[in-house]
C-alpha cells in the first residue's frame, strides 16, 4: 500500500526509517487474503498498481549520508554547507536555513533558503555539512512542501531561449521523452519524414541537448544556436580523429 501512493520501504530504508515504514505497512495490510479468496469482490488498489519511484538505470546513492543529514535536518537548525554547482571543479561553503527534503525522479535535493530566498541543492552535489547552533530562521508561512512546489514550477517555466529544429518523425517520441517539458511544440503532417519542433531552454548554452539526436536533428534558429552546434560538432570530428 505504501509503494501504491508513491512511498516505499526503499526510501524509507535512505532516510533511516525502514522499521517505521515496516510497521505502517503492517497495519495497513494485516493478514490481507489472496485475490483467490475474495472471490467476487473488487480487487485491491495494492493489487492493480504498484509504483517503482527508482529511476531507469540509476546508480545507487549514499543513504548512508542521506539518513544523517535527515537527523540533522530534524533539529530545525541553520546548515553550513560545502556545495559545488554544476559544472565547476570546487565547492563553495555558504549557511542556509533548510526545509527539508525533496525526492524528484529519484534525485534527492535539499531544499533551503540563502539570505531569505529558496533554493535547491543536489545532494548528489552537496559535500558535506555542519549543523550551526543556532535555530533555522525561515520565511512566515513557508512550509516545506510550498517551496519545493514553487521552486520546481520556476525551474519548468524558465524558457528565456526558445530553439525551433527538424527532426525525424520517428524520434519524436523519444524527444517527448527526453525533453518532457522543455518539448514546446510539435507540428507534423503524415506525409512528411521530418517534424518542426520547438524546445525552450533557461540559457543558449542548453542546445547541447540536442547533440544525442545526431543526424536526426537540424537546428533551424535561432542562429546563435545553429553557430554553436556547428562549431561542438566540428570539436567533436577533430577529437574522433
Amino acid at each position: 500500500m505504501l509503494r501504491t501512493v508513491g512511498l516505499d520501504v526503499d526510501r524509507a530504508r535512505q532516510l533511516g526509517a525502514e522499521a517505521a515504514a515496516r510497521s505502517a505497512l503492517g497495519k495497513l495490510v494485516p493478514g490481507r487474503p489472496s485475490p483467490a479468496a475474495r472471490a467476487g469482490l473488487p480487487l485491491s488498489l495494492s493489487d492493480v498498481v504498484t509504483i517503482e519511484n527508482r529511476a531507469w538505470f540509476s546508480a545507487p546513492g549514499d543513504s548512508a549520508g542521506l539518513a544523517r543529514l535527515t537527523q540533522d535536518l530534524r533539529r530545525g537548525s541553520r546548515l553550513r554547507i560545502r556545495y559545488r554547482r554544476s559544472g565547476a571543479a570546487t565547492a563553495r561553503r555558504r549557511t542556509v536555513d533548510p526545509y527539508g527534503l525533496l525526492l524528484r525522479a529519484d534525485r534527492w535535493y535539499l531544499i533551503a533558503d540563502v539570505d531569505a530566498r529558496p533554493r535547491m541543492f543536489a545532494l548528489s552535489r552537496l559535500e558535506g555539512w555542519d549543523v550551526m547552533d543556532e535555530p533555522r530562521r525561515l520565511r512566515t508561512r513557508a512550509a516545506l512542501v510550498d517551496v519545493a512546489r514553487e521552486l520546481s514550477q520556476t525551474l519548468e517555466s524558465r524558457h528565456h531561449v526558445t530553439i525551433t529544429a527538424l527532426l525525424d518523425a520517428d524520434r519524436v517520441d523519444i524527444a517527448r521523452r527526453i525533453l518532457g517539458s522543455r518539448l514546446r511544440s510539435v507540428s507534423h503532417a503524415d506525409h512528411d519524414a521530418r517534424a518542426t519542433i520547438t524546445v525552450g531552454y533557461d540559457e543558449l548554452e542548453g542546445v547541447r541537448q540536442l547533440l544525442q539526436f545526431s543526424d536526426h536533428i537540424e537546428i533551424l534558429r535561432p542562429e546563435a544556436a545553429r553557430r554553436l552546434i556547428h562549431d561542438l560538432a566540428e570539436r567533436i570530428v577533430l577529437a574522433h580523429r
